[in-house]
This record gives structure tokens, sequence and C-alpha cells, in this order.
């Protein structure tokens, strides 16, 4: 595949992506970045609170390297969470892989049980406060 046809494909996904993020009300105001930044590059996507995501489409994933890509992007950005959003052939992106380091993996999944154990604490205080009355 020649340069333009590469830069076409990943455009398209990177379209998808913006499709995908934005659908359902998730955030409606999600852009692709595309040369923005410059060599600074910070994600494919932009305006999604605190994640740099990297969009490939690629008959070969170099997964390791992708991620590497989307922490130093998220380092440029200052972003606290770094993805790859990996393209399926003939699939659209919401079909696709969402992938990360078992690293931060491991500390979404741990907020994640925070967030879960805030909320329910909170619905325990909630039904205590409405015993009272």
């Amino acid at each position: 595949m020649n340069g333009r046809a590469s830069k076409a494909k990943g455009y398209r996904a990177e379209v998808e992506g913006v499709e995908f993020y934005g659908e359902a009300g998730y955030w409606p105001e999600v852009e692709r970045n595309g040369n923005r930044y410059g060599p600074k590059d910070q994600g494919d996507l932009g305006r999604i609170p605190e994640w740099a995501i990297q969009i490939k489409n690629v008959a070969t994933a170099t997964l390791g390297a992708f991620v590497a890509d989307a922490q130093e992007q998220a380092q440029n950005a200052r972003k606290k969470y770094h993805a790859v959003h990996l393209k399926l052939r003939g699939r659209h992106m919401r079909r696709g892989l969402f992938i990360m380091s078992a690293e931060q993996g491991r500390r979404v999944m741990k907020e994640l049980e925070e967030c879960r154990n805030a909320h329910q604490g909170a619905a325990l205080l909630r039904d205590e406060d409405q015993d009272d009355e």
C-alpha cells in the first residue's frame, strides 16, 4: 500500500472513531486531532477528557509499540490515560479492540472499583437518611 492509500485508510478509521466515541451522547464534542500538534502528537482524537487515544487500522499490529506511542501522546497532552483503538479488518470501529498496558488496566480497574464502592456507600447513606425520617 502506498503512502497516500495508507493515510486515507488511517483517516477513515479516525472518522469512524469520532463517530463511535461521539454516538449516544458519550463525547459529542470529540474530534480528530489530525496534524494539529505536529511532532508533539497528542493522540488521534481530541476532546475526550483524560484520554489520549491512538487509532490504528493496520494489517499487522505491533501492539507494544502502539501502546508505547499512545503513552507518549498522553504525556504530551498531559492526559491521565492512554489507549490504542485497533480497527479490525472489515468491521466498524465499534467492533474493534481497546488496548492498554496491563499496569494502566489495573489502575483503571481499581478506580472503577473505588467509584462503585463510593456509589454504594452513598446509596447506603441515602437509605439510612430515609429510615430516619
